[in-house]
């Protein structure tokens, strides 16, 4: 499914539809406080949650998602093999990597791998919902969505 813009009055892009989220991380907490955000501050669709690399590569490809939200330390498949392959088989996805992981190279490998957004767990729902939100639309919007 496209993502679909309007124009506010004053130019800004926002969402006529809700994002379709994917979220992958192997803590059970982590993703009921994601599911959480997303629906109280988005309103986005959460469509999968998945606990492993390997899962969230597959629905990634299979849903084809506007964004997924992706751990880097996880079972099966590390996010950063993640990364690579959901970019390649859902490459209009946009990819948040949201992690325990603050250290230059963490970033700089999520980044090459094909990332678009590297946030450090810990940040206020509100702003990562809203960081994130604004990646996809400031991508979609260059896009020409």
């Amino acid at each position: 499914m496209p993502l679909f813009l309007r124009r506010s009055r004053y130019g800004a892009a926002t969402l006529a539809t809700p994002l379709r989220v994917l979220l992958a991380d192997d803590h059970e907490d982590i993703l009921d406080l994601l599911r959480l955000a997303f629906r109280i501050y988005g309103p986005h669709e959460v469509i999968a949650t998945v606990s492993d690399g390997r899962k969230a590569v597959d629905e990634a490809i299979r849903q084809q998602p506007d964004l997924v939200v992706l751990d880097l330390m996880m079972p099966v498949l590390s996010g950063f093999e993640a990364v690579a392959l959901i970019r390649t088989g859902s490459p209009r996805t946009r990819i948040a990597i949201l992690s325990a992981l603050d250290d230059h190279d963490s970033r700089q490998r999520a980044m090459a791998a094909g990332a678009d957004l590297f946030l450090v767990k810990g940040m206020v729902p509100r702003e990562m919902v809203k960081v994130m939100t604004e990646a996809v639309l400031h991508t979609a919007a260059g896009a020409g969505a």
